[in-house]
């Protein structure tokens, strides 16, 4: 029988280090980042969720088998790292976690999982657990689709405000459809709002474009270009631009931006209730870097 202790504190030194050089290798391979820049971002994410997160060692009959760092985000326990010495644990291992969950009032519990991570993939497959969104990536390579008559220009700043009125109540509601409470929702889209975009329009390493076609707006584009894999925060076609293949256009139009501006990489996230955009992106041969799983606990909070 499994059961979860905290890392002693003669221990906690080394457990820190190894969890940190695991999370921070799965950045690297999934967001394409500069392995010392991950590692900031890692240490810095133990030292915000200090007071909220914990390590910890699985046990079976005494003896260490795992290791885990878990920790609360609003009413999400989010599994941060899992180690296991066999995957097939993991069905003893939920149980034990949903316990870490309601004893911190959480509602849900959450993982996430790359391609080839079997511990991470074994709490993932627990019964329960349901896909909630993706990270996909496409290579900007030699062999790019072309956009077609579509071009990008930049957005004006009346258009910048327009397009951000929208973008806090847009984005929690992604969120709320993805299972997550309404107020945690608004308040998670807000802080990260904030945090993208301090300066507005002109907050570093961000892109607003208008798409068009002959003159005429079909489209709006965001894009982050701070770091090494470029990123899509918002593609939108306009109401009564949608099934025109729009859609594909500005995604391979922004494909082609960021290519100039020399990034190897351009990677988005994509919400699993909306199959219609992954089927897209599918077809313009972007690949799974990290899906989000979660498991509901109606009864917590």
């Amino acid at each position: 029988m499994l059961e979860l202790r905290e890392v002693p504190a003669d221990r906690r030194d080394g457990r820190h280090t190894e969890t940190a050089s695991r999370v921070a290798a799965r950045r690297v391979a999934s967001r394409y980042l500069d392995p010392h820049l991950a590692h900031t971002q890692v240490e810095e994410m133990v030292q915000r969720t200090a007071d909220t997160s914990s390590f910890l060692d699985v046990l079976a009959d005494g003896t260490v088998v795992g290791a885990l760092w878990i920790g609360a985000e609003g009413d999400e326990l989010v599994v941060y790292d899992v180690l296991l010495d066999r995957p097939e644990t993991a069905t003893e291992l939920v149980p034990l976690l949903v316990e870490q969950a309601r004893s911190r009032h959480a509602r849900m519990i959450g993982i996430g999982v790359q391609p080839g991570d079997e511990a991470h993939a074994a709490v993932a497959a627990y019964p329960g657990f349901t896909l909630r969104a993706t990270n996909m990536a496409v290579t900007l390579d030699a062999d790019l689709p072309d956009a077609g008559q579509l071009g990008l220009r930049r957005m004006t700043a009346e258009e910048f405000q327009r397009f951000t009125d929208g973008e806090v109540e847009g984005f929690a509601e992604e969120l709320i459809s993805a299972g997550m409470e309404r107020e945690q929702a608004l308040g998670r889209s807000r802080t990260m709002m904030a945090e993208l975009l301090p300066a507005g329009r002109e907050s570093p390493g961000m892109e607003f474009h208008v798409a068009e076609v002959a003159g005429e707006p079909v489209g709006d584009l965001w894009v982050a270009t701070r770091e090494t894999m470029a990123f899509v925060y918002n593609i939108e076609v306009r109401p009564e631009q949608r099934r025109r293949g729009y859609g594909a256009a500005i995604m391979n139009a922004a494909a082609h931006r960021c290519r100039a501006l020399g990034h190897p990489v351009l990677g988005l996230n994509v919400f699993a209730h909306n199959p219609g955009a992954r089927a897209l992106y599918d077809k313009l041969g972007y690949c799974v870097t990290h899906d989000y799983f979660a498991l509901d606990l109606p009864d917590g909070g």
